[in-house]
Parts: C-alpha cells; sequence; structure tokens
C-alpha cells in the first residue's frame, strides 16, 4: 500500500512553497492532491487495511481506492 500520509506531508509542503511563491493557481491544485492523500490515509488508518478492494482482488472487506472522487473518499469515512 502507498505510503499516503508521507505522501500527504510532502505534498503539502510543496503547496505552500508554491502559495508563498505567488503561484496560487499551482497551489490550489497541489492543495487538492494534499487533501486527497490526507483521506486516503485516514480511511486506511481508520479501516485498518493494507490494500484497496478491486475487481481482481478482495481482501475481506468493500473498499475501493476512491481515486480522485473526494465524495466517494467522504463516503468511505461516513460509514464508520
Amino acid at each position: 500500500m502507498e505510503d499516503y500520509q508521507s505522501a500527504f506531508l510532502q505534498r503539502h509542503q510543496d503547496q505552500e512553497i508554491l502559495c508563498d511563491s505567488q503561484r496560487k493557481i499551482a497551489a490550489m491544485h497541489l492543495g487538492g492532491v494534499a487533501i486527497e492523500c490526507l483521506l486516503k490515509s485516514i480511511i486506511i488508518t481508520y479501516h485498518d487495511i493494507e490494500e484497496w478492494k478491486t475487481t481482481s482482488n478482495n481482501p475481506g472487506h468493500t473498499i475501493t481506492n476512491p481515486g480522485h472522487d473526494l465524495q466517494k473518499a467522504l463516503k468511505h469515512q461516513l460509514m464508520c
């Protein structure tokens, strides 16, 4: 499984650098990526999963990678 917590921290740091450099559009985009990584980190930690469910992989739970879909990621958290 990817390390979404580390990815979040790195993207957040990158986002702050872009923001401080007045690169606001890029900073907003990277901020969205940072949020996506944080949500995925929360999902896998809260549900204690080691891998996402896919069409070819059934690890014993029903949680699939929400991809870039913020609403789908939030829905995973609300199912808790």
